[in-house]
């Protein structure tokens, strides 16, 4: 059960987004992942079941037309309807022991697809908010055209900008192997809070370190993972999307949580793309924080503590805001 806070409990089931802009290998991506085994304990939400490929791999259909058991364990649900009903069905179907149990769930969205929209979806329906949690958001990125698109697109640069993990895709159609590197540089500038992965070099490492989700890396020691890194760098998108980065080393009083909560909604909400962070709270835990534009979930109790440069860093993505606009809600939470 979860307590007033939203404390992480064995019920909260992880939810991961998969996004990415038209043509990224988003799809290819999740063709390859679906036939591994580090992914047979997965549900995964698709648009219909061809665009994936499947046909090969199926082993059985549930009673329900719109869910595929493959070969390889792994749970494929074709969406009918509200993202919620779909995940309303697959949990009870999961409760029912009507499908195979699965210990996480993949949302694919469309290449055009705001992610904010999903994002928003499972921490605003209060039915959804208590059984799944946002894990994370994992974004491909194609080698050959994504910084164009990027440049190009609002959608393309709001998938960069609110990831968490970042897999860059088609590195093997490059003419020099090594622009792979210098592209890897370049999203890092450009999202610097998040884990960038290659997609041709993915292995069952890589696979679980791709579903592992945000607060559990957290947790983890700095040098693990490349998350959080140049956290005073935020960089300037076409359409003004920043990263921005604050670090609030005491704990914060509730009341002032709740401050700075209003501010937002009231001053900033339809600019905040998302916001991220873990915060010390006056009663000694850690907490995830999560928010898309005026939609802020409960915060998420953490099960330890949280050492190096992730404790009290908030992230924050807006649109067309200055730091200094930020900072003075930011602010609120410093007391």
């Amino acid at each position: 059960m979860s307590d007033q806070t939203g404390s992480i409990s064995p019920q909260h089931t992880p939810v991961f987004l998969l996004t990415g802009f038209l043509g990224s290998g988003k799809t290819s991506l999740l063709s390859r992942l679906i036939h591994r085994p580090e992914f047979s304990d997965t549900a995964v939400i698709i648009n219909e079941f061809g665009e994936v490929g499947l046909d090969h791999m199926l082993v059985d259909r549930s009673s329900d037309a719109d869910i595929v058991l493959l070969d390889s364990g792994c749970l494929c649900c074709a969406m009918s309807g509200s993202l919620q009903h779909s995940l309303e069905s697959l949990y009870y179907r999961r409760l029912r022991k009507e499908i195979p149990h699965f210990e996480r769930i993949v949302i694919e969205t469309s290449g055009l697809a705001d992610p904010g929209a999903v994002i928003n979806t499972i921490g605003g329906d209060p039915a959804i908010a208590r059984r799944f949690r946002l894990a994370g958001v994992i974004t491909t990125v194609d080698a050959i055209h994504g910084l164009d698109a990027i440049g190009a697109y609002r959608e393309a640069a709001a998938q960069l900008a609110v990831a968490d993990q970042i897999v860059l895709t088609k590195t093997d159609l490059l003419e020099d192997p090594a622009a792979a590197m210098d592209l890897r540089r370049e999203l890092g500038t450009r999202n610097p809070h998040a884990e960038i992965q290659i997609g041709q070099a993915l292995d069952a490492a890589g696979i679980r370190r791709l579903f592992t989700s945000a607060e559990t890396r957290a947790l983890e020691p700095a040098s693990a993972h490349s998350g959080m890194r140049n956290p005073a760098l935020g960089h300037i998108f076409k359409y003004g999307i920043t990263a921005q980065t604050f670090h609030l080393r005491n704990p914060v009083s509730w009341p002032a949580y709740a401050d700075w909560v209003h501010a937002m909604q009231r001053r900033h909400g339809a600019s905040l793309l998302r916001a991220k962070g873990i915060l010390r709270m006056e009663d000694g835990d850690f907490y995830a924080i999560h928010a898309v534009h005026h939609l802020f979930s409960p915060p998420l109790k953490l099960r330890r503590a949280v050492e190096g440069p992730q404790q009290g860093a908030l992230v924050l993505i807006t649109e067309n805001l200055s730091r200094e606009e930020l900072e003075e809600t930011v602010a609120l939470l410093r007391g």
